[in-house]
């Protein structure tokens, strides 16, 4: 079966991303290129970071293209949804909670470019829990 590597967003200001990506959601920055892209480390893949303006710097590998305002969703343990809401709202950020039935809930929430992002427990998708 095949798994996600790589899922991208798109930010017009990276130095607003950086921040955000890296101190309220505390991912780990793997590689950044000033301009062009932020890409940060997950459990088992890749979250990359573009900016649109940045994309001609391709260094020889297929241009990416997109805008602000995609969608992710990055996993949590269904025991951690409190904690997270609990934290972006101390990050002042305005978090949708949503419940899936007895599958879990989602937290949805925008990062500073627009991107709707969403964190929820696999279990949504009927995906057990690693």
């Amino acid at each position: 079966m095949l798994r996600a590597l790589e899922t991208c967003l798109y930010a017009d200001d990276l130095a607003l991303a950086e921040p955000f990506y890296t101190e309220v959601l505390g991912l780990t920055l793997h590689s950044k290129v000033a301009g062009r892209h932020l890409f940060y480390q997950l459990e088992g893949s890749m979250l990359l970071i573009f900016s649109p303006a940045g994309l001609a710097q391709t260094n020889g590998v297929p241009s990416h293209s997109g805008k602000a305002g995609g969608h992710a969703c990055l996993a949590i343990a269904r025991d951690q949804t409190d904690g997270w809401e609990a934290r972006l709202i101390s990050h002042g950020l305005e978090v949708t909670r949503y419940a899936w039935g007895d599958r879990g809930e989602s937290l949805y929430f925008h990062d500073p470019a627009g991107n709707v992002l969403e964190l929820a427990p696999p279990s949504i998708w009927g995906i057990l829990d690693a």
